[in-house]
């Protein structure tokens, strides 16, 4: 059985040591297989439940491709059971930061997001139903195992989204390079959507308009860009960072 022949949609294939062990920790999760290298062995537990299954490469090239950077082991999963925005703001009490990517296509600057959201205590990261990536082995692995702490919530429609979430007091804040507010510049209290737009197109108009406000990032010199992931990191950061501020 491997996972290109396998057919079973609720199973997922999860690769890289860090996501892999993040996994193994989730009671949620519902494990079918451990697959390992001979040199991962002394990195899981042979006791453990279920005990790791020893493989070649050419089993690992075979299911993830050559080029996968699996660090020689990975576990077959079942899916998380799907979380809706309803389910994720039913705790009014909860001030951490939700995320939303507005056409964020690159699965490595998704993993890297969430890997941020975990970081700095963001509560989850909402995404588009169509033109979003799902949680590939791609995602989960640049994820570093943040995807099993921090959830991603699809939704319909981003705008729709956005509008629920003001109505139950969420500050709307969209990052665009050429907003004439910088976001340290910006108070940043209670709580806070952080809309981040996809690489090079930035947020779409709707999305830009249904924000409260915008801020962009502070740079030196006349190069102002970075990517999905850095933008999101530098800005969570400054989140954290006010709100400690503020307590």
């Amino acid at each position: 059985m491997t996972g290109k022949k396998h057919c079973d949609r609720n199973l997922m294939w999860i690769y890289g040591k860090h996501a892999v062990k993040a996994v193994l920790k989730n009671p949620n999760r519902m494990i079918s297989r451990l697959v390992i290298l001979e040199s991962r062995k002394d990195s899981f537990d042979a006791n453990g439940s279920p005990r790791p299954e020893v493989v070649d490469r050419n089993f690992f090239d075979g299911v993830f491709g050559k080029d996968a950077t699996h660090q020689g082991c990975a576990v077959l999963v079942n899916r998380l059971p799907r979380l809706f925005l309803e389910d994720l703001i039913s705790d009014e009490a909860d001030d951490r930061p939700l995320i939303m990517l507005d056409r964020v296509g690159d699965p490595q600057n998704v993993g890297s997001i969430l890997r941020a959201a975990a970081v700095f205590g963001a509560r989850a990261v909402v995404v588009a139903e169509d033109n979003s990536p799902d949680l590939t082995p791609t995602v989960m692995k640049a994820a570093s195992g943040a995807a099993e702490s921090v959830p991603t919530v699809r939704v319909v429609n981003l705008v729709h989204a956005v509008n629920d979430l003001k109505k139950k007091g969420f500050w709307c804040v969209g990052l665009d390079e050429k907003a004439p507010l910088k976001i340290c510049e910006t108070s940043l209290s209670g709580k806070i959507l952080l809309v981040i737009g996809g690489e090079g197109e930035g947020l779409r108009r709707l999305t830009r308009e249904s924000c409260d406000f915008l801020v962009r990032l502070p740079y030196s010199g006349n190069f102002g860009t970075l990517n999905a992931a850095q933008a999101a990191t530098v800005s969570l950061y400054e989140l954290m960072r006010q709100k400690e501020q503020n307590k």
